[in-house]
């Protein structure tokens, strides 16, 4: 059983490798990256934690309004796929990455309200859920995630949840979360990880709702932004 002062040791670790992936960005990532290396090293090889643990830790980076995660993915693919790397710390990623898709496939089953809850998984409610989406897509995009994974804990448990037809607000965030996967992930998701059915699935459920932008708490749907292919037929969001 940890000590109190070693789960004190372990959340100081996790939070400063937190704030310096919140830190990353195009202007400081060059800066940022190696300190993110180092800690996550230091934090595993001199053996203050577990690779399971402080992925468990970090993993909530996928709900925060800080950061970029483009370049946060970015960085976990090359920092796993870097060929020094000990397999401590790449397992570290795998975790990291599967604990996050984990956590939203839970959150995915919650009475998602766009106000700011406590006690939820999705951290800050539905605009955390629709952020956590944006994450899981730019891991999708990296090539970070297998297709089971991506079938298993992703869309089936998101489409699974589009309930509740007549509340504008919960279809809203269900939208709002596939329209961030689709515009993160880009075609990356329709070779060979998604079935055309369940492409097509996603974006018949994207032209169930109106007037996203609407509801308080979300951004408007960008129509411009989401243009899909799939097979021989073309997936467009209209933005209706």
């Amino acid at each position: 059983m940890s000590t109190g002062s070693e789960d004190r040791r372990q959340i100081v670790l996790a939070e400063n490798i937190c704030n310096l992936l919140y830190d990353l960005g195009p202007s400081t990532y060059d800066e940022i990256a190696p300190k993110i290396e180092y800690w996550v090293e230091f934090a595993l090889t001199e053996h203050f934690t577990t690779t399971s643990d402080l992925a468990e830790r970090v993993s909530p980076v996928a709900w925060g309004t800080r950061g970029s995660h483009s370049d946060i993915s970015r960085f976990l693919k090359g920092f796993r796929d870097a060929p020094h790397r000990s397999g401590r710390v790449k397992s570290f990623v795998d975790e990291l990455c599967l604990c996050v898709v984990r956590w939203f496939a839970v959150a995915s089953a919650e009475d998602l309200w766009v106000r700011w809850h406590s006690g939820l998984v999705s951290e800050r409610g539905g605009p955390g859920f629709v952020r956590a989406a944006s994450f899981v897509g730019h891991l999708i995009e990296c090539g970070l995630l297998s297709q089971n994974v991506v079938r298993r804990f992703i869309f089936k448990p998101l489409t699974a949840h589009f309930y509740n037809k007549d509340n504008f607000t919960k279809q809203s965030v269900r939208a709002n979360a596939i329209y961030q996967l689709f515009t993160a992930a880009g075609e990356t998701l329709l070779r060979g990880l998604l079935e055309p059915e369940v492409v097509q699935d996603c974006f018949e459920k994207l032209e169930t709702r109106v007037s996203i932008g609407n509801v308080r708490g979300l951004d408007p749907l960008d129509a411009d932004r989401l243009d899909v292919r799939c097979s021989s037929r073309v997936y467009s969001c209209t933005g209706t």
